[in-house]
């Protein structure tokens, strides 16, 4: 929008996404403010209040866009004053939003240590509770990324540094739009999240103009080297090697894949005689549980209940599709002289098998059933 003429005669659409994101964000706003200082006796009453305040805000957004056109089409009805005031008010409700997320981190209100989620299994979290153990671990991260949000709101502010502040932000700004998405975050959370990121967007189209001026006078000013043809194989083998390397990858990974999982050993023989259900709480070799897991790699539990790294023996494997064995390489003994073991596999069904093999001079036949599958 840099010229009088493009900004009296916008569309409806980017009359109502503007007034929609300025109007409704900035009540949404004013409500993260508010809720937490009402007393709790009203707590009950703040999410319909809320949703109520903020559906009478949509309204109006959405009248106040048709009232803008209508009057825009008929010359009375000054738009460059209209779009500045919304503008200033989206620019400065994202700052707020955003710095306010950023202190938080920086004083360790966002993403802070907590006791119960640390004592957790990682496999009964939440994604919410997952997302939170995860960038809670460091408060460096934190920093950082408060850091960013601090920096790229405080550019908001000032009309020189906007499109500065919206390309620090964007890309922030979309990497926790998508984890709020996929890790189930809160609907709340992820609203605000959005309005957010919608905002910056809106922002960024109103200097699409400079922007691609921008990228049409900075062009690589670099003499080209080699000739067209040579760079356009090289441009192609760059995107096919990677492909074809992960594609073969796959394919060999995929060849064990029907084994991975956790498999539950519900009974063990070593050396004709029967391993006893308890017999695990005084031998780590009366495994449990054994999980096959991408990569080659394969951990031996005793611990039935979780895995214990401390007790679990490590092993890596390759398989043999045809010959529907494993061959186990233990570092056990001698790490420099690793064992290899082979497996045999029988009356594999997807959800349970049997394995013989002999370890450490140990006859060992064992059946196993595959858990969560």
């Amino acid at each position: 929008m840099n010229s009088t003429g493009v900004i009296n005669n916008t569309k409806w659409f980017s009359k109502f996404s503007l007034s929609f994101l300025a109007i409704v964000g900035a009540i949404n706003t004013a409500l993260f403010i508010i809720s937490p200082l009402l007393p709790y006796k009203l707590s009950k009453f703040i999410l319909p209040a809320g949703l109520f305040t903020l559906g009478l805000a949509i309204l109006f957004s959405i009248g106040f866009s048709f009232y803008w056109h209508k009057k825009e089409n008929n010359r009375i009805f000054n738009s460059i004053k209209y779009i500045s005031w919304l503008s200033i008010l989206l620019r400065y409700w994202i700052a707020f939003l955003l710095l306010d997320f950023g202190f938080q981190k920086i004083f360790e209100v966002n993403f802070n240590y907590s006791y119960h989620i640390n004592d957790s299994l990682s496999g009964a979290l939440t994604g919410q509770e997952l997302t939170w153990k995860y960038y809670g671990f460091s408060y460096g991260l934190a920093v950082i990324l408060a850091f960013f949000q601090i920096i790229g709101s405080i550019l908001l502010l000032f009309k020189r540094t906007l499109l500065l502040g919206i390309t620090i932000l964007l890309p922030v700004m979309l990497n926790i739009v998508l984890i709020n998405i996929f890790y189930n975050i809160g609907p709340i959370t992820l609203f605000t999240s959005i309005l957010i990121t919608l905002g910056l967007i809106n922002l960024f189209l109103q200097q699409k103009v400079n922007i691609i001026n921008f990228f049409n006078q900075h062009k690589n000013r670099l003499p080209s080297i080699g000739n067209h043809f040579l760079r356009s194989i090289a441009r192609v083998l760059c995107i096919l090697i990677p492909l074809l390397f992960v594609i073969y990858y796959n394919y060999d990974v995929h060849l064990s894949k029907k084994y991975f999982g956790k498999w539950k050993v519900t009974s063990m023989t070593r050396n004709g005689k029967l391993v006893k259900e308890n017999e695990w709480q005084q031998d780590p070799m009366a495994w449990k549980t054994i999980y096959i897991e991408e990569r080659g790699k394969m951990y031996y539990c005793p611990n039935p209940y979780m895995y214990v790294d401390s007790t679990a023996l490590f092993m890596k494997y390759h398989h043999d599709d045809k010959g529907q064995n494993f061959k186990v390489i233990s570092y056990e003994k001698i790490p420099s002289k690793p064992d290899t073991i082979p497996v045999q596999i029988n009356n594999f069904r997807n959800k349970s098998m049997q394995w013989n093999m002999v370890l450490y001079k140990d006859t060992i036949q064992m059946d196993l059933k595959r858990e969560n599958f």
